[in-house]
């Protein structure tokens, strides 16, 4: 049977990987939900055009909710660079770690 230590571990990029796969699933969640909202208030959400006559306030569902803006956001952004940065300095600390366990036994 192989060690729990060797199993739990990921790499991080299997963990960048997995945060962005996280984060795009609450963008779909996002999008349903906006979508759902957009559907049950299409009729409802309008504004004054002139002195009697009302018009939608979104005329697209995409002027509602940019699908494509908010996976760009995730996927491009320059919280990944900053995550990214954070990650690797973590990484240095572990392995400085484990290097000073080796040679000195447990801390």
């Amino acid at each position: 049977m192989a060690d729990f230590n060797e199993i739990d571990r990921m790499t991080l990029y299997e963990y960048g990987m997995r945060m962005k796969a996280h984060r795009l699933r609450q963008i779909d969640r996002e999008y349903e939900i906006h979508l759902q909202a957009w559907a049950n208030h299409n009729v409802q959400a309008t504004k004054r055009q002139g002195k009697d006559k009302a018009v939608p306030v979104f005329k697209t569902f995409k002027q509602f909710f940019d699908y494509e803006k908010r996976i760009e956001e995730v996927t491009g952004g320059c919280r990944d660079k900053v995550q990214e940065d954070r990650l690797k300095r973590i990484a240095v600390k572990v392995q400085d770690y484990e290097r000073r366990q080796k040679c000195y036994g447990d801390i």
